[in-house]
């Protein structure tokens, strides 16, 4: 029968991370480490197309990949609509 008090009764307490976890992730830290430590030397020996492959293949994991934003103006405004829109902005942006 299923336990539907929501008490918990034996078992990990809660946060406690499964232990076969932690050790599959010090392990795969330590070979990355390992392998981390030999990327210069092994981009230096490849071709020059396959050492842009390979860095680009691993740039999404240091920069974060940019996203292009537009904007779009229907219509200029007019130096006095243009400062009635700020006067308008300030004021919402100090009142809320």
């Amino acid at each position: 029968m299923a336990n539907t008090t929501g008490k918990k009764y034996g078992g990990r307490s809660k946060g406690t991370p499964n232990r076969s976890t932690l050790e599959t992730k010090e392990l795969l830290k330590s070979i990355i480490g390992k392998e981390l430590a030999k990327l210069g030397v092994m981009l230096a020996q490849l071709e020059p197309m396959e050492r842009i492959n390979a860095i680009s293949k691993l740039l999404p994991y240091i920069l974060p990949k940019q996203q292009e934003t537009s904007i779009e103006i229907k219509q200029p405004l007019s130096d006095e609509a243009r400062e009635q829109k700020i006067l308008e902005l300030k004021k919402k942006l100090y009142n809320d």
